[in-house]
């Protein structure tokens, strides 16, 4: 292992957690702003080849979501076993830990391919996309699906460099990622010389592309830390405790965020009741929120880390400072981030789309939607504890009640039962979602450890 990132892993346990916030969730949180620039290139492009196309790719964001919550799963679940097992000293665990999800990863990747692309069509209609909507949603999210593998590994291999307290490499990676989609996905979208126009096919072909340079780097630098030192192949081969300990924390992990695809898939249709423009409004408010959104979801990188390997070290005090910190730094930011974004909305829309009623139905599902933005903070931050904490199901639990029980329930009951359309929708979004950080909030007082019977604090 390289000695920056021997020094790196062990200051998690002894620097001022303050500081260490900071490292890891700014590197986190500008790779994550780049994904996002790379989403809404995405978006702007198929913005600029119809309306249709727009609403394809706001139809295909919850089918993709299953990659995402795999890629999700498999990354901070194994983040957080890799950064227990170091913060405790045993590298030749936290080693065989990662060997494990790597393996696994890449049979999940193929279960997923598989599945995914037979099913594409079905899913696309039950998402309410139709006639021309329906048949660029397949061109686009098939390939995707099919080269799952690349995006299961790629967060197992970030998954050694975040439990190492690396968090630049991949904000690296997807800066490069990022500038190279920018002037790839229009280049294979609208063809040029001997390129035929692939149109939404395209835009996933480029994404494959730089994804598949993603993850080389990601490899070649998690192969310079110590977990690293002295892995071999049948490091990868399952054996069954180790592969208990590696899905006991991934499954939950990646179920509640696959519980998040289900929440966006029902938002979804019921947006598609009210037309392809409500839809496409929906899909753009999706980016607008990520991009807000992306300061916590740094922190919550930092969290698991720092959470994974004071707890693993024997510093309960340092597990309930980082806490602090994170949840008092995501809440201010997202209050600040809503009182934006509710004053900004229309032009925010307008950079976007020219279609008047896509606009209009964007401003409107923005103004109310805001309001859910700091609860988001106290439930992503607080899902993040628990990981670190290795107590995943909690987590699951406040997953299944905000994306698969409640929105049916509550979206009904304002869209259609009390006549409020489209804005009955968006209403729903922070009543659901307050509902979800006061039950985090509850969990976390009844499984953080307590400070009374910690060491000296050291930071």
């Amino acid at each position: 292992m390289s000695a920056p990132h021997e020094a790196r892993a062990d200051a998690l346990t002894r620097a001022p957690i303050p500081v260490l916030v900071r490292r890891l969730a700014v590197p986190s949180a500008t790779a994550m702003a780049l994904q996002t620039v790379f989403n809404v290139t995405n978006s702007y492009w198929a913005g600029t080849w119809s309306t249709a196309a727009l609403a394809a790719l706001a139809t295909a964001f919850p089918i993709f979501f299953v990659i995402i919550a795999a890629s999700f799963g498999f990354g901070q679940g194994s983040a957080a076993l890799v950064a227990h097992a170091l913060g405790a000293g045993n590298l030749a665990e936290a080693r065989r830990l990662w060997g494990q999800a790597l393996g696994l990863a890449a049979a999940c990747g193929l279960l997923v391919a598989l599945a995914g692309t037979a099913s594409a069509p079905m899913l696309a209609s039950l998402l309410g996309a139709r006639d021309e909507v329906h048949e660029l949603t397949v061109a686009y999210i098939v390939p995707l699906l099919g080269a799952a593998p690349l995006f299961l590994l790629g967060a197992v291999a970030n998954a050694a460099l975040t439990a190492s307290g690396d968090t630049r490499s991949l904000r690296d990676a997807t800066a490069v990622a990022t500038l190279v989609n920018a002037g790839l996905a229009p280049l294979l979208m609208f063809g040029g010389g001997l390129l035929p126009a692939l149109g939404v096919a395209g835009i996933a072909a480029s994404h494959l592309l730089v994804q598949t340079g993603q993850l080389a780097w990601l490899g070649w630098r998690a192969r310079r830390t110590r977990l690293a030192h002295g892995f071999v192949a049948a490091d990868l081969v399952p054996r069954a405790e180790l592969a208990r300990r590696v899905l006991g924390q991934t499954v939950p992990n990646t179920l509640t965020m696959m519980a998040t695809g289900v929440g966006l898939a029902v938002v979804t249709a019921f947006a598609a009741r009210h037309g392809p423009a409500a839809v496409a409004a929906y899909g753009v408010a999706l980016r607008i929120e990520q991009l807000v959104l992306l300061p916590t979801l740094g922190l919550n990188a930092a969290t698991v880390a720092l959470v994974g390997q004071n707890l693993g070290a024997g510093e309960p005090r340092r597990v309930v400072e980082t806490v602090r910190v994170a949840l008092t730094s995501g809440v201010g930011i997202m209050t600040a981030g809503a009182l934006l974004v509710f004053l900004a909305r229309a032009p925010l829309f307008a950079v976007f789309t020219d279609d008047p009623a896509v606009h209009d139905l964007g401003a409107l599902y923005l103004g109310l939607a805001v309001f859910a933005f700091p609860a988001y903070a106290l439930v992503v931050l607080g899902a993040g504890v628990l990981q670190g904490l290795r107590r995943p199901l909690p987590a699951l639990l406040i997953g299944t009640g905000r994306h698969v029980l409640a929105p049916p329930v509550v979206l009904w009951t304002l869209d259609v039962g009390l006549g409020l359309g489209f804005a009955g929708v968006a209403l729903g979004v922070p009543l659901i979602s307050w509902v979800g950080a006061a039950a985090t909030g509850l969990l976390l007082w009844r499984y953080l450890p307590r400070p009374a019977v910690s060491r000296a604090s050291t930071g």
